[in-house]
């Protein structure tokens, strides 16, 4: 079974769904209830409404998985916010509110599981970065740092845990048609945006799941510590830029 945080909506939700058609079990964690197209269709997703930034919520969401299902086979760590800010307009605060939540709870949901994945003989877990936190972007000194971060914790949670059987790599999306970057970018960054990936589209959260649900599985059973870029090519250049006035790119 698996546990997916931000199970609600983008790429979390295209995730629980791919487990279901594969079989598994899944307990959806999110801050809004999770109302997946996945749990319409079948009972194999359980929901559960939880702050990835609360520790008692992380807890909560442990015991409720250990008392369902005693085990965990992997965990994936979907949840993330963004804000497109240039640096002056980004303050201290936003800039901490970001990591916070894409890269201290990325770590604290890991160690909250650890235990429970190394008790059956250990598993897999999959953290969610972006092709933000490979290279420069327009805007995004928080965004682009937090999953840089989350780059950089993979590597090192895949080597201190190995000798537990416990696999961890991650997914660097690129563009992707989620609310998430919806709301994030405007039209003249979207279209920047396409005119920067050599497939000329933005990536379907369920392409991106495709790749989560393969590094959670055994299918990828000799693969750790691995970033996996998956982004139509856009990572190949220099990212993308929407000029000074507005003009068109």
């Amino acid at each position: 079974m698996a546990v997916v945080t931000g199970g609600a909506s983008g790429i979390g939700q295209a995730t629980c769904e791919r487990f279901v058609d594969l079989g598994w079990q899944v307990v959806a964690a999110d801050l809004a209830p999770v109302g997946s197209r996945a749990r319409a269709a079948s009972d194999a997703v359980l929901e559960v409404q939880a702050d990835v930034t609360d520790a008692a919520d992380i807890t909560r969401l442990v015991e409720f998985t250990t008392e369902r299902f005693g085990r965990v086979d992997a965990v994936v760590t979907s949840a993330g916010i963004a804000r497109n800010a240039p640096v002056r307009d980004t303050t201290p605060d936003e800039f901490r509110r970001t990591l916070e939540v894409n890269l201290v709870a990325t770590f604290a949901v890991v160690r909250a599981f650890v235990d429970l994945l190394a008790a059956d003989g250990g598993g897999s877990v999959v953290t969610i970065s972006s092709v933000s936190g490979l290279r420069g972007s327009q805007d995004r000194a928080a965004y682009s740092a937090s999953k840089g971060g989350v780059v950089a914790l993979t590597s090192q949670l895949a080597f201190e845990l190995a000798d537990e059987a416990i696999r961890v790599n991650c997914v660097a999306p690129g563009s992707t048609l989620t609310p998430l970057a919806q709301k994030a970018q405007d039209p003249q960054a979207k279209k920047a945006i396409l005119q920067s990936i050599p497939l000329h589209r933005y990536a379907q959260p369920a392409e991106i799941a495709e790749v989560v649900t393969f590094l959670a599985g055994q299918g990828s059973g000799f693969v750790t510590g691995q970033t996996w870029t998956v982004d139509g090519g856009q990572s190949i250049g220099a990212g993308w830029r929407v000029p000074k006035g507005g003009h068109d790119v």
